[in-house]
């Protein structure tokens, strides 16, 4: 096959575009930091970058979950520690209240006492987080409970707060963010004692002081149980958010290994790029200057 000057100029200066291109790349990959920008840099490092991406995106979303879930059940597990508090002094309220030593009028400073922790009761039982109502259930911006009468007619309303909210915290797996109200203050019968041990003490007898203990016995106990299971969703969130950690920290470091480029490397190689790229012109220059008058010489 005839080669003829012009083929060996196009091959010539083929080669040089392919190193200038070559150098070109190497350059934007240095100063980007980045050894894949585009799809066809290489398709199937590519297709993992986006699959990682779209990994890290779902766990920035769970860890705002939880965080929010957190601050959550942080305010319920304020409200219970109130509300057991409460209930413990509303049941030494009682227990003195029920002895042969007390007389109407201890029971009636006892009786203005106890009002007070039963409002208290109820203004835990209206608790806010941000513009929502902690305990309020499926209607969360109505107010769940108020107190309503006053003395011996003393009592409360209710919306009947039952519904709760799941969260997803992780892949198949949500938390539900607090107990309803339903649950905290009526199901337990924390409202219930403490109004029932209102009326006992305005009554102002023995017996109708030691009828009210038992509920309030029984209230206690069932906020213990509802404390163990919001300290068992406590634990849930910590392990979960220990959990989404360090797999943020895993799918970061395998993105960055295929993204990335190795510095060194792509140094090196551009200087080895830039070498071969001058030795090119300059062999290129001199094919392109000869001429026939070179080959009579």
């Amino acid at each position: 096959m005839r080669i003829t000057n012009s083929a060996t100029l196009r091959n010539a200066l083929a080669q040089l575009s392919t190193n200038r291109t070559a150098i070109d790349d190497l350059q934007s990959q240095i100063t980007s930091g980045l050894r894949i920008r585009k799809t066809s840099d290489d398709p199937q490092a590519a297709h993992e970058v986006m699959r990682a991406s779209s990994s890290l995106t779902s766990l920035d979303q769970y860890k705002r979950n939880i965080d929010a879930l957190n601050s959550r059940n942080d305010v319920e597990g304020k409200s219970l520690d109130s509300v057991t508090n409460l209930l413990s002094r509303a049941k030494e309220l009682m227990v003195s209240a029920a002895t042969g030593t007390a007389t109407p009028a201890t029971r009636a400073v006892a009786a203005a006492e106890m009002e007070q922790l039963f409002r208290s009761a109820v203004q835990v039982g209206s608790s806010k987080f941000g513009d929502e109502y902690v305990f309020g259930g499926d209607t969360s911006t109505t107010v769940p409970y108020a107190v309503t009468g006053s003395g011996s007619t003393i009592d409360f309303s209710t919306t009947t707060p039952a519904g709760t909210r799941s969260v997803a915290i992780g892949d198949g797996q949500s938390l539900v963010a607090t107990h309803s109200g339903k649950e905290l203050f009526e199901d337990s019968g924390v409202l219930a004692a403490l109004r029932d041990a209102t009326r006992a003490l305005l009554a102002g007898d023995q017996q109708s002081s030691q009828n009210a203990l038992a509920p309030l016995d029984a209230a206690f106990d069932n906020v213990q149980v509802l404390q163990g299971e919001q300290g068992a969703r406590t634990n849930a969130l910590d392990v979960a958010g220990q959990n989404i950690t360090a797999l943020k920290s895993n799918l970061t470091a395998y993105r960055s290994g295929l993204q990335d480029v190795d510095v060194e490397t792509a140094v090196t190689a551009l200087v080895t790029r830039q070498t071969a790229y001058q030795a090119a012109m300059l062999a290129t220059s001199k094919v392109i200057s000869m001429n026939l008058t070179d080959y009579l010489r």
